[in-house]
């Protein structure tokens, strides 16, 4: 089997584990992102989500660092094989589906490697460092069975993101802002001067999976949900 067949295998059943991670969240589950942050001997994730109270007001305007919330904290030691997980105390259905819930997570992180791996030695330049994964799922419904119905039906189409200092819905909400700020500051390289420190460095979204419904005409995203697995590099920002 070769690494397109694989890949391709391995992003159906990541998407179709994120599908079983939002619904069993409940509420919490409608919007959610995994954060993966790879060290050379050990990986961090974190996993959040759109507070249910806020998820009108998100839907009404942009995307507001209040409406999030933490689900977990996560970190897995290569050399020592130990894996530890630290739920949310204040969400009711990570306490009442905890073992399914770590359960989840570890296949969708596990997954996440896997696909991060073949995309960085088939696609990309093996001199630079990727040091992030970030993957996305919403849904739209609240019937699981038209999703993975709609699931069967669509495709995921792999983009080499080459605008590297381009912002991109849904893939860093704050990008636009950290740019802004770097532009007013008084060490901008605007005017020739070093960048502040907390900003030399950041990581940019450099390839892509998402989710299309399969048409001959022009593509386009399905109904019922979206779904994106992106790959960062660690670059300097200018």
């Amino acid at each position: 089997m070769g690494d397109k067949e694989i890949l391709s295998k391995k992003l159906d059943r990541i998407l179709k584990e994120m599908v079983k991670y939002s619904f069993t969240l409940g509420d919490w589950g409608k919007y959610s992102w995994i954060m993966i942050y790879l060290r050379n001997d050990r990986y961090n994730a974190r996993g959040f989500g759109v507070k249910p109270s806020e998820i009108r007001r998100l839907e009404s305007q942009r995307i507001f660092k209040s409406c999030l919330e933490d689900i977990y904290f996560s970190k897995y030691d290569y050399t020592t094989y130990s894996y530890d997980i630290d739920f949310n105390p204040d969400i009711r259905e990570l306490s009442e589906n905890k073992i399914e819930v770590k359960s989840i997570i570890r296949n969708i992180e596990t997954l996440a490697i896997d696909i991060y791996n073949i995309v960085v030695n088939s696609y990309l330049d093996l001199s630079k460092k990727y040091k992030k994964i970030s993957i996305y799922f919403r849904r739209d419904i609240p019937n699981y069975n038209k999703i993975i119905k709609e699931i069967k039906e669509s495709t995921i189409v792999e983009q080499s993101i080459n605008k590297k200092y381009e912002f991109y819905e849904f893939i860093d909400q704050y990008y636009n802002k950290i740019i802004e700020e770097i532009k007013k500051s008084k060490e901008s390289t605007i005017s020739g001067l070093s960048i502040p420190k907390k900003y030399e460095f950041i990581n940019i979204p450099v390839f892509m999976f998402t989710a299309l419904k399969e048409k001959k005409t022009e593509p386009s995203y399905p109904n019922y949900y979206r779904f994106s697995f992106i790959v960062y590099e660690l670059s300097k920002i200018f």
